[in-house]
């Protein structure tokens, strides 16, 4: 009882919010490990000091309401600056690392920006884009060495605001309220379906800008469990999965293909889930996944506008590998037509998907990616899955040509696996008995890498880019 008055009350101090989190854990189990990155451990009781000292330095610069962009990478810094801005009542931007300068400074003015936290080279990077009015800070200038934290006042919960991901056009601004109250739903319809307990480490090689990333952080607080941030290096990965006893690995397919990819690891021994998410997971991956690992994988759909849609067991996966699963509790999901439009609570998401007599869902792409060849809808995933079936190929994307004979024809960019020296003439061989003449590649172009965001999705948008600039060094055959 005395602990429920006390979470109450921690709430109505500081608002349903990541930093009411911290302030409860700290207050409960202030030596408990909070964090983990390349500097040590920081416990809950240290990250709460360590952004009061934040807030503080923020409280005299920033008014409630007005908008702060934090351009950081993971690391417990750039965790404290955002609890601390939360605290002082900021609209939070989370911006992409991986923009340009030129786009920050876009950013910047479309979202109002007035003060910009960042880490790194930024600010050197940003000097001659950042517009008059708008201060630049470094993580260690919000460090003061004795700073006393912002009187208390009433909570006004300032917005997190997310950027998409961009991959078919120009990132737009989505404002999310993820705080106390969304963590503890997603974590209360997860529980159910997932291996979880309080405490649980947990490895995080996803940004924090991202909607999959920033979930996790919330997820992590809420249960108490200490949060790895890691660089997406697949070394430094297998690492602290054999050796920080790791029972939760939270990724993206593209990072999960590279794991698999690393001769001579072994399964990590304490990890009881894999949740992957953000890109689709194609079947061959997810079943050669669950061969490594065990049944420990668990698909997520969602997405920046909608939050978590459904998700994929191990036995969905054994079931049916290319699924993404049911959908979650409280959410309302349309599919107009058989392979149709995905509609969530109202809102078109874009994709498109299909559902099993199990009631299981299966994304079949984009709806403004599908293709027609010779009067047949062709699904570019569909197509690629099929593709990278090959032995030689590792990744594969599709896209549509103008074809005389059948209307669109296909242009496949395809990656070769390490090692494979293979031509676009011995790809289409290949290809000749086991696709229609209408769905087989007109054009392969051979790439180094796949265009992709830093969460692993797709960049179909800069493949003719891609395509031009390899040009010179790869080969292209026309379909016979």
């Amino acid at each position: 009882m005395l602990n429920t008055l006390g979470l109450v009350w921690t709430v109505f101090r500081h608002g349903p919010t990541l930093y009411a989190l911290v302030a409860w854990n700290a207050h409960q189990m202030p030596n408990a490990v909070a964090l983990v990155d390349e500097n040590g451990s920081l416990t809950y009781a240290d990250l709460l000091a360590r952004a009061d000292a934040m807030a503080a330095a923020l409280a005299h610069r920033i008014k409630p309401g007005e908008a702060v962009g934090l351009l950081c990478s993971n690391s417990a810094d750039s965790v404290a600056a955002l609890l601390a801005c939360v605290r002082i009542g900021a609209r939070t931007v989370l911006l992409n690392t991986s923009f340009s300068a030129t786009e920050i400074g876009r950013v910047g003015r479309e979202q109002r920006l007035r003060l910009l936290i960042c880490d790194g080279d930024w600010p050197e990077r940003l000097r001659e884009e950042v517009e008059a009015g708008l201060t630049v800070l470094t993580l260690a200038e919000l460090k003061p060495a004795n700073a006393k934290s912002p009187p208390l006042r009433l909570p006004r919960i300032g917005p997190l605001v997310l950027l998409t991901s961009g991959s078919t056009g120009t990132p737009k601004a989505v404002r999310s309220r993820v705080g106390l109250r969304a963590g503890l739903r997603m974590a209360g319809a997860l529980l159910d379906a997932l291996p979880l307990r309080a405490g649980a480490p947990t490895l995080l090689p996803l940004p924090l800008f991202h909607g999959h990333g920033l979930a996790t952080l919330g997820m992590g607080l809420a249960m108490g469990a200490p949060l790895h941030l890691c660089r997406p290096n697949t070394q430094d990965l297998w690492r602290t999965l054999q050796m920080e006893g790791i029972e939760v690995l939270v990724l993206v397919p593209t990072l999960l293909h590279r794991l698999l990819d690393v001769p001579g690891t072994q399964a990590a021994p304490t990890l009881r889930a894999i949740i992957c998410g953000s890109a689709p997971l194609g079947a061959s991956l997810a079943t050669i996944a669950l061969d490594h690992f065990g049944d420990v994988l668990f698909n997520l759909y969602g997405s920046t506008e909608t939050g978590l849609i459904s998700l994929a067991t191990p036995a969905d996966l054994i079931a049916a590998p290319g699924s993404v699963g049911r959908t979650l509790p409280g959410v309302n999901l349309e599919l107009r037509g058989e392979v149709g439009r995905v509609i969530v609570n109202g809102h078109d998401t874009g994709d498109l998907a299909s559902r099993d007599a199990a009631g299981r869902l299966t994304l079949h792409g984009r709806a403004d990616e599908l293709l027609i060849c010779g009067g047949e809808n062709v699904f570019p995933a569909s197509l690629e899955e099929r593709i990278v079936a090959l032995d030689a190929v590792a990744e594969c994307a599709v896209v549509g040509v103008p074809c005389t004979e059948f209307g669109t024809g296909i242009h496949a960019f395809i990656v070769p696996k390490p090692g494979c020296e293979i031509t676009p003439e011995q790809i289409q061989d290949e290809l000749r008995p086991l696709l229609p003449r209408m769905f087989r590649p007109q054009k392969i172009t051979l790439l180094d890498a796949l265009p992709r965001t830093q969460t692993g999705k797709l960049l179909r948008s800069r493949l003719p880019a891609e395509a031009h600039m390899k040009m010179g060094a790869t080969d292209e055959q026309s379909s016979p």
